[in-house]
């Protein structure tokens, strides 16, 4: 079995790792700011999501799109798999 030292001096899964860490911080900020847009510009995607504004045909105003939410809710689409050459 691989000794953790060689492990850290491995290039490759240093840089996976490294990139992996990257992402998944990306994705959570993005889910984070996803989240504060629809509700400071109070637009939702689905019904359930606006019923604490409204009951009924109140609530339906809520549901609508704005270009800033979808700009932050695109940019969430990340790619979490990669391919690195084999040394």
């Amino acid at each position: 079995m691989a000794d953790l030292t060689q492990l850290l001096e491995n290039e490759v899964l240093m840089a996976f790792a490294s990139y992996t860490t990257i992402v998944l911080s990306k994705m959570m900020f993005m889910s984070t700011a996803t989240a504060f847009y629809r509700l400071t510009r109070k637009v939702f995607a689905n019904p359930e999501d606006c019923e604490s504004f409204g009951k009924g045909e109140s609530a339906k105003k809520y549901l609508r799109t704005d270009d800033k939410v979808e700009r932050v809710r695109r940019d969430k689409k990340v790619s979490l798999f990669l391919t690195f050459p084999m040394q």
